[in-house]
């Protein structure tokens, strides 16, 4: 097992950490990967998308806490074996990886077209790295402390940025409620489920909190926040953008910042709101930098995982850098590989369960 010789970790750094990773997917090019297909219903996809996976996570958290001396990857060699547990751990970890390495392009495409369009986005991208692994390597205490340190900038952002939306949203926009249609709203948020699988992936940090009480406690509020969050930001999406036009948006999130004003003077009042979203991009890849490290360096009894963040941060540049373009990277690239993803996430959980059932009835 993995040992931690201190675990400072409480609920209050968990929770900040999810907000991070999964929360904040309602700012990056996620609600446009729904609004293709969805249009102005892409407020009603992550609530399928969270009750296609609740059942799941929850099975796995019930698991978790039943063996309570595992974390996610040793869970599952105790239960279906190492040979097996290998292979498993292994789809999830390349899964990881894919969603983190293609998550990663979009961002550096959004600050390179938003803030920088004169530098190249391979500059962008080894500076915005660098800073992730230079963090990551300080230890998940750091990262959590830091998390829960910037919390406070981030949803001061956020709401400044639900305040003066809401000016300018048309509550009608909402309207029709199924935008693309029943079958078509329930299908993108069943098979694209897999946007969120960070909260899978979280649980390989299962042994490193004071309690594993805490645990459970912080990811079940950090889950509820995000879960909140994201809906809350989609839904004044559709009512800022009409029917028409919310497909075709690629960064609905800076839309959002620039189509407002406050009062004669501050036109442009996007600048205000790149510090928090800045800060925030930073802890989600440094997070979820270090978790993929974690995972693969438990499958390969890799103590000082640590030592993986800059080879593995360098291969997901390099292959997020091979999509020509931004748009072949969202909308054929990650979309295609989230509906792979998907059934992964849903299923292991029910394998585990059955591999326990089957040990106990066994003994």
């Amino acid at each position: 097992m993995m040992e931690l010789n201190k675990k400072p970790l409480r609920i209050r750094e968990l929770t900040a950490m999810i907000f991070m990773i999964i929360g904040l997917k309602g700012g990056d090019t996620t609600p446009a990967l729904f609004a293709d297909q969805a249009q102005n219903a892409i407020w009603i996809v992550p609530i399928i998308s969270f009750l296609f996976l609740l059942g799941p996570f929850l099975i796995l958290m019930h698991l978790l806490k039943k063996y309570k001396k595992y974390n996610l990857i040793e869970l599952i060699f105790h239960l279906i074996g190492k040979k097996a547990g290998t292979l498993l751990a292994l789809l999830l970890f390349i899964c990881g990886f894919i969603a983190m390495f293609t998550d990663m392009r979009n961002v550096m495409e959004e600050i390179n077209y938003l803030y920088f369009p004169n530098s190249p986005t391979l500059v962008i991208y080894v500076i915005f790295l660098t800073v992730c692994i230079l963090v990551a390597n300080k230890g998940l205490e750091t990262i959590g402390s830091l998390a829960w340190a910037l919390l406070p900038i981030i949803i001061v952002t956020i709401i400044a940025v639900i305040f003066v939306d809401l000016k300018e949203a048309v509550l009608v926009r909402i309207f029709p409620l199924f935008g693309g249609g029943v079958g078509t709203v329930i299908f993108e948020g069943i098979s694209k489920s897999a946007a969120f699988l960070e909260i899978f992936l979280i649980t390989i940090a299962y042994q490193s909190f004071h309690q594993t009480k805490y645990f459970h406690s912080g990811i079940y509020l950090g889950g509820s926040l995000s879960f909140m969050l994201i809906v809350s930001f989609y839904a004044v999406y559709t009512m800022l953008f009409d029917y028409n036009s919310i497909n075709n948006i690629a960064f609905l999130y800076q839309e959002a910042t620039e189509i407002v004003a406050l009062g004669h003077f501050f036109t442009n009042i996007s600048t205000l709101f790149m510090v928090g979203w800045m800060f925030s991009n930073f802890l989600r890849f440094i997070i979820f930098l270090y978790l993929i490290c974690w995972i693969f360096g438990a499958i390969f009894e890799i103590k000082r995982f640590e030592g993986l963040l800059l080879p593995i941060g360098f291969i997901a540049m390099i292959l997020s850098l091979i999509p020509p373009s931004f748009v072949v990277n969202e909308m054929f690239f990650r979309e295609k590989s989230l509906q792979i993803m998907t059934p992964l996430f849903f299923l292991f959980p029910f394998l585990l369960w059955a591999a326990s059932y089957w040990k106990d009835r066994k003994t």
